[in-house]
């Protein structure tokens, strides 16, 4: 440590002439979007003004001319103001990443609030020049640190955070071998900063920062350098077969060869679960079924909804369940269950929907289905007319596969399924009533009132808990 403490001054001026050329590179480099390539560029400049501002300090610090003092409150505020606008630019690089390669609908709400940190800390870096609010540097040259300096290391280590959170919650989303490397990059300048608090001399932030912004543009690079690569072999191949016939049109029809294949693909997967949309696709007219040894199934249904659709035009029944229903597609989409299908006013999901019996289907389905009371909750704050569901879960074997070839569906079938739905039309409003083959599944992971006699019609009498 003593080393490196002793070489940093030779070290930031290499990383400051190596942040230099990489924002040169970026600016030549015509295989970026637009955003994404100033947000490097940025990045890097960044980290070079980290690193003049931290030179610049240790160099006139110890200076007592007014040329000095000056020279010295210019890079103390260099040193406060850069690092917020690195971290600034590095949230406007991952939205570039979510938005143009993870397809997301919705910016996740972290880089908003990111966005929010860092610009209050260049407004408070700003206000320091006037208050003495981080520092002060008096007439003889001393930095004084103000009574609110933690808050220069709360705000822009927040924004890491928040950041750091929002690639680890939306990891299959980003390229295949990029989110490692920026979770790397996001939690070296965090520990940094740590480091930086307790220690006096020692310049790492500086150093992690320019490390941090070269590393995120060979990553960058390097995915760029590999879809790059994809995209000739592709070109090859194709330019081989239809060499005659398409050679001047190649490049038109790949492009909505691509469109149309991505626009079949969301479609399908709106549709069917992935791994059956893939099937589909592949082995196109052929039947395609599949046995679940432990699935475990949900129906809910609202309480008189034929009563409540009488009283309202066909566009207010559309409307409120097409809200309803969006909202628990939502909550299926974030925790993992499988929707099947709406029959009307009734929704119908899934869970455990794999070969391994020991898959807690069971405990993620009474857990979404806690959601949905809580989404009907939320619902019911701004509707026209409140409403309550009932919802009914079991577990067991079931078949389940695609019927048709036109406007086909994926369906599942069997004793689970029925007992599934009696379950849910002898359940109590905004209650969850499991079977008891559920129940001994869930164990005590719930509390449990019961158990309660049902009539199931083919079964006899069959015993069904309700989740406290």
């Amino acid at each position: 440590m003593n080393a490196l403490i002793r070489h940093q001054h030779d070290l930031m001026i290499a990383l400051q002439a190596i942040c230099l050329l990489t924002a040169l590179l970026t600016f030549r480099t015509n295989n970026l979007t637009k955003r994404r390539k100033a947000a490097i560029i940025f990045l890097e400049l960044s980290a070079t003004g980290i690193l003049s501002s931290q030179l610049a300090f240790t160099t006139y610090s110890f200076m007592m001319s007014e040329t000095a003092v000056f020279i010295t409150k210019i890079a103390k505020f260099g040193d406060y103001f850069f690092p917020a606008f690195l971290i600034l630019n590095l949230n406007f690089y991952l939205k570039d990443l979510f938005l143009n390669e993870g397809e997301l609908k919705k910016m996740p709400w972290e880089f908003y609030v990111a966005g929010i940190f860092l610009l209050i800390e260049i407004a408070l870096v700003l206000i320091t020049q006037f208050t003495g609010l981080y520092y002060t540097i008096d007439a003889r040259n001393n930095y004084i640190r103000g009574p609110a300096r933690p808050l220069a290391y709360i705000f822009p280590t927040g924004a890491l955070l928040l950041q750091f959170i929002c690639i680890a919650r939306n990891f299959k989303r980003i390229p295949c071998k990029m989110p490692g490397p920026l979770l790397f990059c996001i939690a070296v300048p965090i520990a940094a900063s740590a480091i930086q608090f307790k220690m006096k001399g020692f310049y790492i932030t500086g150093i992690s920062s320019a490390g941090m912004a070269i590393l995120l543009y060979i990553f960058d690079l390097a995915e760029m350098n590999k879809k790059v690569e994809r995209a000739h072999r592709l070109e090859i191949e194709m330019l081989a077969r239809y060499q005659k016939e398409l050679e001047q049109t190649v490049d038109e029809r790949t492009k909505e060869l691509r469109v149309a294949n991505q626009k079949v693909e969301r479609l399908l997967l709106n549709i069917l679960p992935a791994d059956i949309a893939r099937e589909l696709t592949e082995r196109p007219g052929q039947t395609i079924s599949r046995n679940y040894p432990n699935a475990t199934v949900l129906f809910t249904d609202i309480v008189g909804f034929t009563k409540m659709s009488s009283d309202m035009t066909a566009d207010q029944t559309v409307k409120m369940l097409n809200q309803l229903t969006s909202l628990f597609d939502e909550r299926a989409a974030r925790e993992g269950v499988e929707k099947i299908k709406t029959i009307g006013d009734s929704y119908m999901a899934a869970a455990g929907l794999d070969e391994n019996a020991q898959n807690g289907g069971v405990e993620k389905m009474v857990r979404f289905a806690q959601g949905l009371l809580r989404d009907v909750e939320e619902f019911n704050k701004t509707a026209e007319k409140p409403l309550q569901i009932r919802v009914g879960i079991n577990s067991g074997e079931l078949v389940a596969g695609v019927i048709g070839k036109t406007k086909f569906i994926y369906d599942i079938w069997g004793d689970t399924v029925n007992v599934a739905s009696r379950m849910e039309s002898s359940g109590q409003p905004m209650k969850i009533h499991v079977s008891e083959a559920a129940q001994k599944q869930a164990g005590d992971k719930f509390s449990w009132q019961g158990p309660v006699q049902v009539e199931v019609k083919g079964k006899g009498l069959m015993n069904g808990y309700f989740v406290s």
